[in-house]
Parts: C-alpha cells; sequence; structure tokens
C-alpha cells in the first residue's frame, strides 16, 4: 500500500462523477489536478465496487444537478450534510439538489441547499483538507449520524462500512446512481487522512463524499471518513478524509 502522503497525482484520482465523466468520454482517467471545464456536473451518474444495493443508512444521500447525481453526502445535522470538498468546485449552492433514498433519479425526498462550504485549506493539488458541508434550505426528514471522535493506528485492520451513489465499475465507469454499501478494513491511518486497499471492494466514481461508517455493539453508526480520491481504475486503493480532525470546521457552518 503507497504511503497517503507520496501516492502522486498521476495516481490520484478524485471519486466524484466529474472524474467518471473524464475517463469514460476521453479513454483514459482524469489526473486530480487537471480542470474539467464548466459542464462536469451535467453529466448522467457512472457505486461502490464489490458492495451491494442497499435500502438503508437513510441519512446517505446524493447531491444532484439538473437531476444527474455527481457526488454522495451524509446528514449530520438537521440543516447539515457533511461532503468532500471537491465535489463543490465550481457548482453554485442554488443549483445544487440534496436527494435521499435508496435512487437518486428517484428520491423520497428532494432537498434545496442554501450554501456549499469548501473547507478553506482544501488544496485540489494535492487534495488536502477535501472536505465541505451543505447549509440545507429545510429540515432533513431523516436522523443526522453523529461524529467520531478520534483515530489512530489502532483502527488499522477495522473494517467500516462504505456508502455511495458511485460507479460499480472503475474501468467502464458504470453502475451508478444507486445507493450501495460495503465493507472494507482500514490499510492505513495518517494525519488527516486514512486509506484502504482490496483488489475486490473499493469506492469509485460518484462515491466522493459518501460515508465511511464505524458501527458500535449496539449498532449504532458513527461518520469516521469522507470518500476522497483512489486509484484510476478503483481496483487498488481508496483514501477518505477523517472527520474527527474537522469537526470544529463542521461545526461552525451549523446554521
Amino acid at each position: 500500500m503507497t504511503d497517503i502522503a507520496t501516492i502522486t497525482k498521476h495516481d490520484a484520482i478524485k471519486l466524484s462523477l466529474v472524474a467518471a465523466l473524464a475517463f469514460t468520454s476521453a479513454g483514459c482517467a482524469l489526473e486530480a489536478d487537471e480542470d474539467t471545464g464548466e459542464d462536469e456536473a451535467e453529466a448522467t451518474a457512472a457505486a461502490i465496487v464489490g458492495g451491494q444495493t442497499t435500502t438503508g443508512y437513510a441519512a446517505v444521500g446524493a447531491l444532484t444537478q439538473r437531476g444527474s447525481s455527481f457526488c454522495t453526502g451524509t446528514v449530520v445535522a438537521k440543516r447539515l450534510v457533511v461532503t468532500a470538498a471537491h465535489c463543490l468546485d465550481g457548482v453554485r449552492a442554488a443549483d445544487i439538489r440534496f436527494v435521499l433514498g435508496s435512487n437518486a433519479s428517484a428520491p423520497q425526498a428532494r432537498l434545496g441547499v442554501a450554501r456549499a462550504i469548501a473547507h478553506p485549506r482544501y488544496d485540489a493539488r494535492s487534495i488536502t483538507n477535501d472536505i465541505g458541508v451543505l447549509v440545507l434550505s429545510s429540515d432533513a426528514p431523516v436522523a443526522p449520524i453523529p461524529l467520531n471522535d478520534s483515530m489512530s493506528s489502532s483502527w488499522v485492520g477495522r473494517a467500516l462500512t462504505f456508502v455511495g451513489f458511485g460507479a460499480t465499475n472503475g474501468v467502464t465507469g458504470r453502475g451508478g446512481g444507486v445507493k450501495r454499501a460495503v465493507d472494507i478494513a482500514v490499510s492505513q491511518v495518517g494525519s488527516t487522512q486514512f486509506s484502504y486497499a482490496d483488489r475486490a471492494r473499493n469506492t469509485c466514481f460518484g462515491d466522493s463524499g459518501g460515508p465511511a461508517f464505524a458501527r458500535d455493539a449496539s449498532g449504532a453508526l458513527t461518520l469516521v471518513g469522507v470518500t476522497s480520491y483512489g486509484d484510476q481504475t478503483c481496483s487498488r486503493y481508496g483514501v477518505d478524509t477523517r472527520v474527527d480532525v474537522y469537526k470544529s470546521f463542521i461545526a461552525s457552518a451549523q446554521p
């Protein structure tokens, strides 16, 4: 497993639908610092690799624009959704809808977004501080998920549940728009990120901003990570932003 701090920009690819569009239309993967232009959010969604469809995880929804999903997010307060900062690049809050349900094309609830806030130190080239929040225009009709308090190397080997609306195949970019979940063990823990490496299971295009959940003995969920980036075919590794490091940033956006 490549160290989190030394993964090259050539290998790393942000896991929003922006990347899937570049991959499927240009025949190659998008590098992490490439400009994708203004039409990136208009693409049809390309989900979790090796996972299963789910009607659970009610607090997990899709970010959509013009009816098409492009990223994933988690309700952490009645009007607050945590997602990835790169999902908010070049997208106006007024144009985003946060939809709940198991299918982004036929949502059970569709919520407007009053503000979209990327972390002030988000760096698109190094893909660091890749966390953002949506302030919803109205209360989400689901129970919020609490944030994890701390993380250390003791988490290596612990399985987390990753949920998202992204692609099921990193080569074809197909299979998105439907909520899926998969359990993957943590491989490495860094100061602001953690990684995972499983040849059969991974996050992929469109899962960006989606949650990594820990479950306690009673089955209660805690939000541990936010899907950030991975390798170009979603077949070798993935990297999440640790939410415990950014709890003050998330709290500062509370309406």
